[in-house]
């Protein structure tokens, strides 16, 4: 019979599990230890810094998230600082200033992709509340307010600066090596979707998937990569192969896709030989996918592009076979490069590589919302705590804040937060019996201490290293330290302890509340905006053309459609299975970009004349137009004339061959099939959509 999640980390652990627990209650222990040596007013809050560096726990992750606590808790605690100098006998504008920083933090977390800097834009929110609601509740003068924002700022460094030694010290885990395995697992899903999508036996349903698993993965290996310039002076050159390596799967995704189609919808193209090509890419990526070392892959690869140019495909057929089989030769060098870059994040002291990390799309309106969400918890507790002076409030403020800032951009952060609530329920009850029963009853020595409270917390870090069960573990790990309050002056007041135990829970429940009354923006409306946002980048690559390489811009184009293809696919599932198509839509706009880019250096590397320039930025234009219109269920008319336009001062020109001519009049036509395809598809969902079909994501 197979365990569930709670029984393989407690009945079956593994030694990763295992040592990770050990590392954590060593961190922490350490960082209590020091704060209470150091005679800090709260030791427990070096512990809850230790606590969240433990989520995951590779030396260059840890490393960097230890930067952006520290960098977040100096910041938060001069902004705290700031506020009260202005305000220091104006309590209420104190909170309203505070509100407003809150604002600021939130909504900058939810603008960037690294879970780590939303972390630190977490933390420079609560330090903030931490010094200024401590110092009005306590002090309220210019000296209290200052030894607050050091004892604060003291506490959360000690402990960073604990969890990040021990992680480097004990048991130490590369981030290298999470690349290196991302890395291999991009290659086989995105080699494995090319073979989908080559294949017309396959459902065009299960290459969906497919290509979204790697797109996932894609997106993760870029995320994490950043992390892995902090281990050795390698570092930065793995970080560079692995982003190449998320770019060029991505290119490769943008073109496999909108050929998967043609080959399905338009079996008429393909002749005798270019199913015999088809085949044999299918047949040289499922070995490649097999092979274990780079010389093989590259040997498969470089025989495979022999074997295909020797067909010379692109020299027979209509003008939109002549395309794809040119199309199949791009696809080919993708993979290629790939391989080449995988190999360079596993031997960066013999292989340099150079490529940007993926762009950011920054998405506005729900940012917005998050940050309105967050200030609105703040001001909820604020109110409360005003209206009663009730001294545990400064808990109701601060947790909110924290968990709502980190959450928000979750896919389903009121999932998140109801399991860190279940955990916290577990907590507080661990903490009842452990920190207010055996621990009054035992002698007051620190070993003692450490023995007593460290057991409990041992399993809830068997829980924060195992993904199905990170929030539960992460809610009672939180939740259990801040009630059990370890410290040289313990005070075991159990009515202390359920003043912060309701503090807590009402502060989280407010939390849940918010989420479930304030949600994200209508799906609708961000598709819609997600297509503008598409069509906007697709114009500006005229410009970016001219001004760099097209490998930079198509770069930069990627970044930025990596995440709106992934949030179109989110809207998608939310669709009938029969009707969904935005994963296709999100796709072909990606495949769009690198459309215009080939186009632009292909035709002014042969025919650089201004009337030709300005019939190419026109085709572009009407082509970023007609994408646009056909999301809306419409076909850009427009589009038609300025490809007729284009091929007539092409051939006017006289600067082209006719074969080359004859290949941008297939990619045209290319693009006519699928663009005519999607305003079908979509006029047939907008009115729907309109109704109310498409719900708003949870």
């Amino acid at each position: 019979m197979a365990l569930g999640p709670w029984a393989r980390v407690y009945l079956t652990p593994d030694i990763n599990t295992l040592k990770f627990a050990t590392k954590g209650l060593v961190a922490m222990t350490l960082s209590l230890y020091l704060a209470m040596e150091m005679q800090l007013d709260r030791p427990y809050w070096a512990v809850i810094s230790a606590v969240f560096l433990q989520i995951r726990p590779q030396s260059g992750l840890v490393i960097e998230k230890g930067f952006c606590q520290i960098g977040g808790t100096v910041i938060g605690g001069g902004v705290g600082i700031l506020i009260m100098a202005l305000s220091m006998q104006m309590p209420a504008m104190a909170l309203m200033l505070l509100m407003v920083w809150i604002f600021i933090c939130a909504t900058s977390s939810a603008l960037t992709r690294n879970f780590n800097l939303t972390y630190g834009f977490a933390m420079g929110a609560a330090t903030a509340i931490l010094v200024v609601v401590l110092t009005i509740v306590n002090d309220n003068s210019s000296q209290g307010v200052f030894d607050i924002a050091v004892a604060r700022v003291s506490e959360i460094v000690l402990g960073a600066a604990c969890a990040t030694l021990i992680s480097m010290l004990l048991w130490p885990d590369r981030v290298r090596n999470i690349i290196y395995n991302h890395a291999n697992t991009v290659i086989d899903q995105t080699f494995q979707a090319l073979v989908m999508h080559l294949d017309t036996s396959v459902s065009m349903h299960d290459a969906r998937q497919q290509i979204m698993s790697a797109l996932g993965q894609a997106l993760t290996l870029n995320n994490d990569s950043s992390a892995v310039i902090y281990e050795g002076p390698h570092g930065p050159g793995r970080a560079r192969a692995a982003y190449l390596l998320s770019q060029r799967a991505l290119s490769m995704m943008a073109e496999m896709q909108t050929y998967g189609r043609l080959v399905r919808e338009r079996p008429a193209l393909a002749s005798e030989a270019f199913e015999e090509a088809l085949k044999d890419i299918r047949d040289t990526m499922e070995r490649v996918r097999s092979r274990q070392t780079y010389s093989e892959r590259k040997r498969e690869i470089n025989s495979l592009r022999r074997r295909i140019q020797k067909a010379e495909l692109q020299r027979h057929g209509t003008p939109l076979a002549r395309r794809m089989a040119q199309g199949l030769m791009m696809l080919l060098g993708y993979a290629s490069v790939m391989v080449e870059a995988h190999h360079a994040i596993n031997d960066a002291e013999n292989t340099q590589l150079k490529a940007p990390r993926l762009s950011r799309h920054r998405d506005y309106m729900p940012a917005l919302t998050i940050g309105i969400r967050s200030s609105l918890l703040f001001a909820i507790g604020a109110i409360i705590y005003v209206s009663t002076q009730w001294g545990s409030g400064v808990l109701m403020m601060v947790m909110p804040v924290i968990f709502g800032t980190m959450f928000a951009s979750f896919p389903s952060p009121t999932t998140m937060l109801k399991n860190v609530m279940k955990g916290g329920a577990v907590g507080a009850i661990a903490a009842f019996v452990f920190g207010n029963i055996l621990l009054a009853q035992a002698p007051h020595e620190y070993l003692m201490l450490v023995m007593i409270f460290g057991a409990p917390l041992f399993l809830g870090l068997m829980a924060l290293n195992n993904l199905p069960v990170l929030a539960h573990g992460l809610g009672f790990c939180i939740i259990y330290t801040i009630l059990t309050m370890p410290s040289n002056s313990m005070a075991f007041d159990i009515s202390s302890f359920m003043d912060r135990t309701l503090a807590i829970a009402l502060g989280l429940t407010i939390l849940y509340t918010v989420f479930r009354i304030v949600p994200s923006p209508n799906a609708l409306v961000l598709r819609r905006r997600v297509i503008r946002a598409i069509t906007d980048d697709m114009d500006q690559l005229w410009e970016r053309s001219c001004n760099n390489s097209r490998e930079r811009a198509a770069d930069w184009f990627n970044g930025r459609m990596v995440e709106r293809v992934q949030r179109l696919a989110n809207f998608d599932s939310q669709l009938p299975e029969e009707d969904r198509y935005l994963l296709d839509l999100g796709m072909t706009g990606l495949n769009l970009g690198h459309v215009i880019l080939a186009n632009y250096r292909r035709v002014t590397s042969l025919d650089d004349t201004p009337p030709t320039r300005a019939a190419l930025k026109q085709w572009q234009t009407a082509l970023a137009h007609a994408y646009q219109a056909c999301a809306w269920g419409d076909f850009d008319e427009r589009f038609t004339d300025a490809s007729q336009a284009l091929l007539k001062q092409l051939r006017g020109a006289g600067e082209m061959e006719e074969e080359q001519i004859e290949l941008v009049e297939g990619m045209i036509k290319r693009l006519d099939i699928t663009l005519h395809r999607f305003a079908r598809m979509s006029s047939s969902r907008d009115q729907r959509d309109i109704e109310g079909v498409l719900q708003p994501p949870s």
